[in-house]
């Protein structure tokens, strides 16, 4: 969880916890009083769901077994899950499972975490006012923020990764510590076969294409930047997402989600697919989630959306583990403003 104030160098509060477990740091909160130097106001807070390439390992095995609200929640998503497939979900205690990286297995899986773990936390009293998804993580955000029904953000699930499944080959690769504006100026060899997938931060993009030219571009970056602390790390996915590799199945994508029913959302929802707050049409139409997974993630401009005109911000990632946290902090420029940092273990 990163914190953030607005316009100042220094945080006017901060203390860090480290714990063991949702139900340890439940306890640390409780018993702690923030103490502000110059502001009463606690900390708003704004939920950053994560997106694919998550490494789970069993980790539910403790609040499944600990938490009924958690526990209650997981099985409500599961029977809507059954009602669509008669396969279901992997149960979260066999997270282990070879199929993780298959989206049709890892993004069920996730999304049903991500609600399990909002709710929980809510059933605490720790509510958001505002939510930030990345890329598949923008479905459990678009519930969690109230625009959409849990029946209707378990259709898009389940339908995005159905489609999704059925491509396969290329490859992504994460570039960091370079200027996002340098990377793409070295894509003019890659045209029509690399795309930068995502945007993460000004120092930190996704590229997505076919395996080979991944291969390539990787090289070409490694040596054009050998000089200079670049991060090069390809990720761990069955296909190349946000790329032209997934055109063929962006109509019936479309088409399958044609049904959703809008609802007034409860909180702040920022779009990645434009990085802007919510617009007529975003998460409750086929147009929209097919154009969400075509194009690049705008994570960078929705965190920068996300605190405009806010002076008070934390950050909290929901998901099985840091994924988006350094990103955040690369864009806001205030990594000493940590307060909180979740750890969830087997």
């Amino acid at each position: 969880m990163g914190h953030h104030q607005h316009h100042s160098n220094q945080p006017e509060w901060k203390k860090a916890f480290v714990a063991s477990s949702l139900q340890h740091l439940q306890q640390q909160l409780n018993s702690t009083e923030m103490e502000t130097v110059s502001r009463k106001k606690p900390a708003e807070l704004i939920f950053v769901f994560s997106g694919n390439g998550l490494h789970f390992k069993g980790i539910c095995r403790i609040l499944l077994k600990s938490e009924p609200v958690f526990r209650d929640k997981c099985i409500e998503i599961k029977q809507l899950f059954q009602q669509l497939s008669p396969t279901g979900i992997l149960n979260l205690t066999e997270s282990e499972h070879n199929d993780l990286p298959r989206p049709e297995v890892a993004q069920p899986l996730l999304f049903t975490l991500q609600v399990a773990l909002v709710t929980l936390l809510q059933h605490w009293g720790v509510k958001p006012i505002g939510a930030v998804g990345y890329s598949v993580g923008e479905v459990a955000a678009a519930h969690c923020a109230g625009l959409i029904s849990l029946e209707d953000a378990v259709k898009v699930i389940y339908h995005r990764s159905r489609l999704q499944a059925k491509v396969t080959g290329g490859r992504m690769l994460v570039v960091d510590n370079i200027p996002v504006a340098e990377v793409s100026a070295a894509l003019g060899a890659y045209s029509g076969k690399v795309c930068v997938a995502a945007f993460n931060s000004p120092l930190s993009c996704t590229l997505s294409g076919d395996e080979a030219s991944i291969h390539a571009i990787h090289k070409d970056l490694a040596e054009h930047f050998s000089k200079r602390n670049i991060f090069l790390h390809t990720l761990d996915g069955p296909a190349a997402y946000h790329s032209h590799m997934i055109e063929p199945v962006l109509t019936e994508l479309s088409e399958s989600l044609s049904e959703l029913k809008k609802r007034k959302p409860e909180i702040e929802l920022i779009s990645t697919a434009t990085g802007k707050a919510i617009s007529d049409g975003d998460f409750v139409t086929g147009t929209y989630w097919a154009r969400q997974v075509r194009d690049p993630v705008s994570f960078a401009g929705a965190i920068m959306t996300s605190v405009k005109g806010k002076d008070n911000i934390a950050f909290v990632e929901i998901g099985p583990q840091r994924a988006l946290q350094r990103y955040i902090h690369v864009q806001l420029q205030v990594w000493e403003n940590v307060v909180l940092e979740f750890r969830y273990y087997r």
